[in-house]
């Protein structure tokens, strides 16, 4: 269930890149240290990567198979502003976020896979992104989706 492998997606999102260090990806299981909030600010030096579930699509049925379909969204806040003048140091976060994901297919073996969503806006950005009471900052959003074999569901008449 999503509670084995959410933190995976999270891990997979760690991006390291000499010009900011390793992506700060918090965790919803392990640690369980989601923010309430981000200091912009801060952003210059250690971008931040939230993953949040969307929804569950499963499929089962009795002497059939069990799969889970996941989606959700990774917000990644990797600005201190909006200032159009920092479009520039923006444009590498598309590539580095497609090869983060690509590089991760199965979360470590967690699931039956792990993948970029197929749709126009899979990976939006930059957009002006705004998490908790902070100021507009430059971010991506990354819609994500997996498929999981349900084995600990029991499906009975």
């Amino acid at each position: 269930m999503i509670v084995d492998w959410i933190d995976q997606v999270a891990k997979a999102f760690e991006i390291s890149d000499p010009r900011f260090g390793t992506v700060l990806s918090y965790k919803l299981v392990e640690n369980a240290d989601f923010p309430s909030s981000i200091d912009p600010a801060t952003l210059s030096n250690r971008p931040v990567a939230l993953t949040i579930p969307a929804w569950l699509r499963p499929e089962y049925s009795l002497g059939g198979p069990r799969i889970g379909f996941y989606t959700g969204v990774t917000e990644f806040h990797v600005a201190p502003s909006t200032d159009k003048g920092l479009m520039p140091s923006l444009m590498p976060w598309y590539g580095l976020i497609l090869r983060a994901a690509a590089s991760h297919v199965t979360l470590n073996g967690t699931v039956e896979l792990f993948l970029i969503d197929d749709r126009e806006d899979a990976i939006a950005g930059p957009l002006s992104l705004k998490y908790g009471n902070e100021a507009e900052h430059w971010g991506f959003l990354v819609r994500w989706r997996v498929k999981e074999i349900l084995n600990d569901l029991t499906v009975s008449a």
